[in-house]
């Protein structure tokens, strides 16, 4: 069962507030069927992504899959028609 989304900040942008967000590539996912293990999508190349200054390391966050899917459903309980509505905040890629 996928537990959670492994992802690596890969910069950062300005909405339309005004307010920096961040932008984060998913890099693979850490699966758990009784003994936990991750797939990385091989294409990827973390060397590509920016490190902190002086670090050799790079970190990797992982976003709890559960928590994502019951957000998006409850989003969907409050505005059904969220996926048909148009959103006004630009695509931040």
């Amino acid at each position: 069962m996928k537990k959670y989304d492994l992802c690596v900040k890969s910069g950062t942008y300005t909405d339309r507030n005004g307010n920096e967000k961040t932008n984060w590539e998913n890099i693979g996912v850490m699966v758990d069927d009784g003994s936990p293990y991750i797939l990385l999508k091989p294409y990827i190349n973390l060397a590509g992504f920016p490190r902190e200054e002086g670090r050799n390391h790079l970190i990797v966050s992982l976003f709890d899959h559960s928590e994502q899917r019951s957000s998006r459903n409850s989003e969907r309980a409050e505005n059904p028609n969220m996926d048909i509505q148009a959103s006004e905040e630009p695509i931040p890629f």
